[in-house]
């Protein structure tokens, strides 16, 4: 080989590289070169003669792969003569630092390639000579960078090369360079790193920057990689041959070994720290390095303890610096706030708060002597996040993320001192818990009542921020920090309450004085500012009041309940926090054409009745019966007659206020839809629903809704047809039932009738105007559809059957409209989610059947073959809706149960089987692969053909020779799928699929297995490809090993030959050794399957194939013995 021509060759390829008309020639000459055989020499020979940095990199990189790819071909001095070479040359040749790490990274490499084969002498070359340069004063640069090289390179964390090697391979030398050298290298990086702190404290003058201190960049660089390792007595089980991704992993909680006590449970190394992360707050990223690495230490925990009293000594030096740096950012003056890194340091110091915090027993966390201090400290940090917060509106997100860590800190103490005092029978931890919950009890008002005069003060932010909201609700969005909130308000309810009930107080009678002297609806700035108050005052009551629980199951917190019964009904907190609630209710109540109304806050009219939908569910006509002891306050307050209560009274107030609103608000669809969902409330909860019922109020309040249809926002009518049909169908009478239903069907009829029989329809189906009421005469009957129930499913099929074909025609209609086709296919998707089909005749059954065979086939026509405009799709908030409504509709047919058996021997029926696979048939050609990169509508498509194989496996040879492909390219598509749940949906179905074809044979039905055998051959291989060769999630370990199972148990004849091709597919040589290794692992693995007794003796159950423990236990020991062969990287 010239080498001087291949210099020249490989410079000019490097210069033609930065130009785009010869770039893709010149990478061709470059990956030529790196493939070429022996090139070491030549690469050595560049390197000690070209100045051209990219060149150099070149040179080092084909030295990386040429080591790689013929490492066998080198004596072991050749490869240590290489490493002395590539490491005399970094010392004696200055290249740019992207150059110096690509000639690391050769060197660590090349070690770790010889690593399983070498001795201990071997394999401590490369240690020993970082550490010879690190004792070489002007060498210490260079013995960190190739350190660091080396911990990457044998990293789990997606650091590592790919070097066509097997993961067994990987793991191997991982543990073992782990066990070796890690702890070394990661204390001679700490004593630079003490070295260069001792060198800041000498002189505090000097300039601290990553680029001014190298070392003291790097040792960071090292100790914060370690720090992250991913240590062997990790928790986590890691499957065999599944390389991690270099961002896989970063939050997972650090396990280190027993062996490290000595370097991590170590006073002095925590005092490193503490002290160095002030001198290097003028370098963001040293900042964030050091912050990193005591986020670690801060979390240390388990048996690197080596007693209680190691875990309590750690603990206090902790909270002891800990402390200090607390007190730094509290005290911080107002500009310093106000730097960048300011919100970025109180995140970190929040986080190691939490570390500290969150895996130590209670009693533990008691016995350290400065947990009052720092708790009170960390109570005061807490209020200051809230009050920084307050100041500047501008960072409060930011800030807001440290205090959400806090609070969850201390949502998780008082949960765990509770659950202490429940569980344990310990004297002693009880005691414990005890005196901290005290302690948590004495503070919790104190972040509570800053938490509230917090939002308040962010409130008048709100009101002068111009911009528009993101469409959620302040209770949607701060949702979980408002439950934190609650869990330490509940702690101290009594003040809590007191502070809620002054602010409210204070500010509804302000508002009702304003009211009472408005003239002509002007809203002052004052008064915006109280209304902004009084919405966040409502939520966090709200809140506090209630838990957001469904149906029957809400109760009054207990907490407030025992506070309830120790006050006079007079002085009640709960009952005159609601009165005064209810009082503003009343106030901002009013007719449309009122002065007042003009100056009524929409957003105050939503939150009330948004509290008024958490508070019914628990307090209105509450069961004591469901209580150890119900306040009698609450039961005299809100309880049944019965009880003695005056439940019935408010449930009048609330009737006459919700309906007024409704007429004020008709304008306002979000205030109209809360006021339903309150009112679907009263539906939910059988005392209240059938107080409602028997209100004198119900009657005129559904004719009210009915008559007054055309006047509300078309965008709430299915939620106000669905709300009220739900309840009526509650009625105790049919008499009262079918006339309330008579007065909403008759009003759906109406609507949607005049439009549809006009005679000019022909002409005017497409103006503006008839679509809309086409549109919403099928919301309308939507509704009803939502509405279903087992009692009012003969009643409203018989009123929806009259028009199920004329919803069919509007499909044909609207053929280049697509929105009214997504609401009538929509519609038949409800309509087959709620009907309750086995109250319903067997011709209504069919004929419903068959009105769903012509909607499909209707969608067909329109849309096969149609060129779809796929920016438009795409750019929907629900990105090819029609397609995804009807792959909801054919699911929700397979969740039909029953009703196949019932109309079996009817003749001439429609079954619902008959219709998935006509719809599948039609929806299988419409479907585009693009359509499948869009994740719900790829899950539900699989979900889909999953559900009809595991459903219908008898009919799959039955089907058409070009159904049955589509179906099953469509499983094939679904086994290396990326969505997990679309890999499991898949595995299930051929695990069901094999089952049947496995049963078959008993009954003789070889034509069934005839006509599937060469998918089942191919589903076989493909999925030990995918168990053996690729990605594979360990949660899918116990589907996939069912569906092994049964396709071995289907094909037992494929399976042997399979193994010997799929062994010969390897892109590892195979020595006899790994050989043997696999031969036996196929072997035990043959034990998990089930016997010749069960197998082709008698029908096999999903149960023969089920991931029992020990079958488990066999399939992963098979995994990590082929896998780790098999998988390269």
């Amino acid at each position: 080989m010239d080498f001087p021509q291949v210099l020249a060759a490989i410079e000019k390829a490097c210069a033609e590289t930065q130009h785009p008309s010869t770039r893709a020639a010149a990478d061709q000459v470059l990956i030529n070169f790196k493939q070429s055989p022996n090139i070491l020499p030549a690469c050595q020979y560049i390197l000690a003669n070209s100045k051209t940095p990219f060149v150099q990199f070149q040179a080092a990189s084909g030295i990386t792969a040429a080591i790689v790819r013929e490492y066998g071909l080198y004596s072991k001095s050749d490869i240590h003569s290489l490493q002395e070479y590539l490491i005399t040359y970094n010392l004696q040749h200055p290249t740019l630092p992207w150059v110096s790490r690509q000639i690391y990274q050769a060197i660590a490499v090349v070690s770790k390639r010889g690593w399983l084969e070498g001795t201990e002498q071997e394999q401590d070359v490369v240690y020993n000579q970082i550490s010879h340069l690190l004792s070489m004063g002007n060498h210490e640069v260079t013995g960190l960078l190739l350190a660091r090289a080396l911990v990457d390179e044998f990293s789990s964390r997606g650091k590592a090369s790919n070097v066509g090697l097997t993961w067994d391979f990987h793991y191997k030398t991982k543990n073992s360079f782990e066990e070796r050298h890690l702890r070394l290298i990661f204390e001679a990086a700490l004593n630079v790193l003490h070295s260069e702190m001792q060198d800041l404290l000498s002189n505090p003058a000097q300039e601290v920057s990553g680029t001014q201190k190298p070392l003291l960049s790097t040792s960071l660089i090292i100790l914060e990689s370690i720090l992250h390792w991913d240590f062997s007595t990790s928790s986590q089980p890691v499957l065999a041959g599944t390389f991690a991704d270099e961002d896989d992993d970063t939050d997972k909680v650090v396990v280190y070994p027993d062996s490290w006590r000595t370097v991590l449970v170590n006073a002095e190394v925590l005092k490193l720290f503490f002290t160095l992360l002030p001198m290097v707050q003028a370098d963001t990223i040293l900042m964030h390095r050091v912050r990193q690495c005591l986020i670690q230490l801060c979390g240390l925990h388990g048996s690197i303890f080596v007693s209680e009293e190691a875990t309590i000594h750690h603990i206090s030096g902790v909270m002891t610096g800990l402390l200090s740096l607390i007190h730094n950012v509290a005290t911080c003056s107002s500009d310093e706030c106000l730097r960048s890194d300011y919100t970025d340091n109180m995140i970190a110091i929040t986080e190691m708060i939490r570390q500290l915090l969150s895996y130590h027993p209670i009693h533990t966390i008691y016995a350290v002597p400065e947990k009052f201090e720092f708790l009170n400290q960390v109570a005061g940090l807490t209020i200051h996040c809230l009050d920084e917060s307050a100041k500047m509106p501008e960072e409060s997100e930011s800030i807001m993320g440290a205090f959400d860590e806090l609070l969850v800190t201390w949502v998780k103490l008082v949960q765990d001192s509770q659950n202490t005092i429940l569980e344990n029978n310990s004297t002693e931890r009880v005691a414990a818990a005890t005196s901290l919950l005290q302690f948590f009890h004495s503070i919790s008002y104190r972040i509570v009542e800053k938490y509230i005069d917090t939002r308040l003060e962010l409130a008048k932010f709100s009101v002068m921020d111009e911009e528009e909201g993101d469409g959620f609700q302040d209770w949607d969005t701060y949702g979980d920090q408002l439950i934190a909130i609650t869990a330490l308000a509940r702690l101290d309810p009594q003040n809590t309450l007191h502070r809620l009930q002054n602010l409210l107080h204070g500010r509804v009678e302000k508002f009702q004085q304003f009211l009472n002297t408005t003239t002509d609806g002007d809203l002052p700035e004052h008064i915006s500012f109280l209304l902004e108050h009084l919405h966040w005052l409502i939520v966090i009551t709200g809140f506090v009041f209630a838990d957001n629980n469904v149906g029957e199951g809400a109760l009054v917190p207990e907490a407030l309940n025992e506070l309830s019964k120790t006050q006079p009904f007079e002085q009640d907190q709960l009952v005159n926090i609601f009165s005064n609630l209810m009082s503003l209710l009343s106030s901002v109540s009013f007719e449309s054409h009122s002065v007042q109304s003009i100056s009524c806050s929409p957003q105050i009219a939503l939150s009330l009745f948004w509290f008024l939908e958490r508070w019914v569910k628990a307090y209105l006509f509450s069961n004591p019966e469901d209580y150890a002891s119900l306040s009698p306050n609450l039961l005299h307050a809100y309880g049944e007659p019965s009880h003695g209560g005056k439940g019935v009274s408010i449930l009048e107030f609330l009737i006459a206020k919700l309906r007024i609103n409704f007429v004020m608000w008709n304008a306002d669809p979000d205030v109209l839809s809360q006021i339903i969902s309150t009112m679907n409330t009263f539906g939910q909860r059988s005392s209240v629903r059938n107080a409602l019922l028997q209100s004198e109020q119900f009657p005129p309040l559904v004719s009210f809704f009915i008559d007054n249809l055309n006047v509300l926002p078309e965008v709430i009518h299915n939620s106000l047809i669905q709300s009220i049909t739900t309840i009526i169908s509650y009625s105790p009478s049919e008499e009262r039932n079918g006339h309330y239903f008579g007065l909403i069907s008759n009003a759906i009829e109406t609507r949607f009738a005049a439009v549809l029989h006009d005679k000019s329809f022909g002409a005017r189906y497409q103006s503006s105007e008839v679509m809309a009421q086409i549109m919403n005469g099928l919301e309308l009957f939507n509704g009803l559809a939502l509405a279903l129930t087992d009692t009012n499913t003969p009643m409203i099929f018989a009123f929806c059957s009259r028009f199920l074909e004329s919803f069919v025609e509007l499909v044909r209609v609207y053929k280049n409209f697509p929105e009214v086709q997504i609401l009538v296919l929509r519609l038949y998707t409800d309509m087959i989610k709620h009907f309750e089909f086995t109250v319903l005749p067997v011709e209504q059954i069919s004929y419903f059947h068959t009105c769903t065979i012509q909607l499909l086939q209707a969608f067909s026509t329109v849309n096969l073959g149609v060129n779809r405009n796929v920016e438009w799709d795409e750019a929907e908030e629900n990105p090819y809706e029609d397609v995804s409504v009807v792959l909801s509709m054919l699911i929700a047919l397979l969740d039909v149960r029953g009703v196949d058996q019932m109309m079996a021997n009817v003749p001439n029926a429609v079954l619902p089987s008959t219709v998935v696979f006509t719809g599948v048939n039609i929806l299988i050609p419409i479907i585009k692969r693009q359509m499948l990169e869009i994740p719900r509508l790829c899950t539900n498509y699989i979900r889909l053909i999953s559900r009809l194989v595991e459903s219908y496996p008898s009919r799959l040879a039955e089907l058409p020779t070009d159904l049955l492909n589509n179906l099953m390219a469509s499983l094939k598509f679904g086994i290396d799928h990326n969505i997990l749940e679309v890999s499991h949906l898949t595995f299930q179905a051929i695990a069901a699929m094999a089952l049947y074809a496995c049963n078959a044979t008993l009954r003789n039905a070889t034509n069934y297995v005839s006509n599937l055998r060469a998918h089942l051959d191919e589903f076989l291989k493909l999925t030990f490809e995918q168990l053996l060769f690729k990605k594979l999630d360990v949660e899918l370990v116990d589907v996939a090993g069912s569906c092994v199972l049964a396709l071995v148990c289907a094909r037992q004849e494929a399976y042997g030959g399979l193994i010997q091709e799929m062994l010969a597919a390897s892109e590892t040589p195979l020595s006899p050794e790994l050989q043997e290794r696999l031969s036996s692992s196929f072997h035990h693995l043959s034990e998990a399957f089930p016997t010749t007794e069960i197998v082709g003796q008698r029908e096999m159950t999903m149960r023969d194939i089920a991931m029992t423990p020990a079958r488990r236990e066999i399939f992963l020991r098979f995994l990590m013995g082929v896998r780790g062969v098999l998988r390269v990287k």
